[in-house]
């Protein structure tokens, strides 16, 4: 039987790589899905492919208000949210030293703020339900120390902590939050927009390839389901080992 049977899934950054996959896993599933964007055309072959049971939300994560009518949408189309997955994200290449403000509060705004105000937002709508489960998609620079990009990382570790937060705050209210920490993943987010170089290298560590967007779907439908429900608060990393070190080069 399909995991999310009939359940309302909102996914932000749906116009993205891994926010279309994960679109296209949660509806494959069984979800009715909410497709937040900024606009309808970024989107619209993937409406049209998911049909009836998709709904767009115009979602500019950082808009308290956007959030209202984003859920609004969901619950009027589908029903009380069930899944949210906070996947919009925003990355900028910079040092401590060479990020300017602006840049730094772009980032902070979009993969912080976004998030927190993604859990306030469906969190009454989880109640009527009576549960729900909540997957910040992270990154490891929430884990380890992303040098030269100092606003991204410091983003990801307020993620992180705001995850654990939530999920010691809801969980008697049966809404679990956890998690994903992806490795490089082939996206536009994986390289720098000036000079089309990979932000992070993979070549060294132990398994030397980027992500496919489809692995970290896997993941985070998982992490959602009730497979995972004893889990709350939980990182759920699939890095290709990076975190593990690099691995050394043979001596002849």
């Amino acid at each position: 039987m399909p995991r999310f049977t009939d359940e309302t899934v909102i996914i932000t950054g749906a116009a993205g790589a891994l926010g279309t996959s994960m679109a296209r896993r949660f509806a494959a599933e069984g979800a009715r899905v909410v497709v937040g964007a900024r606009r309808r055309e970024q989107v619209a072959d993937l409406l049209a492919e998911l049909g009836p049971d998709a709904a767009f939300a115009r979602l500019d994560v950082t808009s308290e208000q956007d959030w209202d009518a984003a859920v609004a949408t969901a619950e009027a189309a589908f029903g009380p949210v069930s899944v949210l997955v906070n996947n919009a994200a925003r990355a900028i290449v910079g040092t401590t030293l060479s990020v300017t403000l602006e840049e730094f509060r772009e980032v902070i705004d979009t993969n912080l703020v976004g998030t927190f105000l993604g859990i306030r937002a469906v969190v009454p709508s989880m109640r009527r339900r009576r549960g729900g489960s909540i997957v910040n998609i992270n990154s490891t620079a929430g884990i380890g120390a992303a040098a030269g990009l100092a606003a991204y990382g410091t983003s990801k570790w307020g993620v992180r902590g705001l995850t654990r937060i939530a999920a010691k705050e809801l969980g008697r209210e049966n809404i679990r939050v956890n998690g994903v920490h992806p490795g490089i993943i082939e996206t536009p987010l994986a390289y720098d927009p000036a000079t089309g170089e990979l932000n992070v290298g993979v070549a060294d560590q132990p398994l030397p390839r980027l992500a496919d967007v489809d692995e970290i779907s896997n993941l985070v439908l998982f992490a959602a389901s009730d497979e995972a429900g004893y889990a709350t608060g939980s990182e759920f990393v699939a890095d290709g080992g990076y975190l593990l070190g690099p691995v050394p080069t043979p001596t002849p």
